[in-house]
């Protein structure tokens, strides 16, 4: 998929960067949600209100080739909402994992982020 913008540049988002999102968003929503259960009062339990969407960060990687900008990957950060940070450790590893290793001409390009708030 390509898009141009209002700046001239031309980008191309693959696909496996929206599923990866989704899947990150999806498992941290699963695992910030309680099970689940039967209410043994006959049906006459408390409702309590849903807990607000888990936020999810990480990294877009690719690559830019003159006026166009090619988005092939991205990577999750781990995010700690006690902290209000992220954990620079991990995103140094896997920095240095994608830059050296596994994406040797890929850079990263930006970060995601789900949710309101920037």
């Amino acid at each position: 998929m390509a898009s141009s913008s209002s700046s001239g540049l031309t980008f191309k988002l693959h696909s496996l960067v929206i599923v990866n999102i989704s899947d990150h968003y999806t498992r941290v929503k699963s695992q910030s949600q309680p099970p689940h259960s039967a209410s043994s009062n006959g049906g006459d339990s408390v409702t309590s209100p849903p807990p607000p969407p888990p936020r999810v960060f990480g990294c877009i990687i690719g690559m830019q080739r003159g006026r166009t900008v090619e988005i092939f990957n991205s990577f999750e950060l781990l995010y700690d909402p006690s902290k209000h940070s992220l954990d620079h450790a991990f995103l140094e590893k896997k920095q240095e994992l994608s830059d050296k290793k596994v994406f040797p001409n890929f850079y990263i390009l930006g970060w995601y982020s789900t949710g309101n708030d920037a």
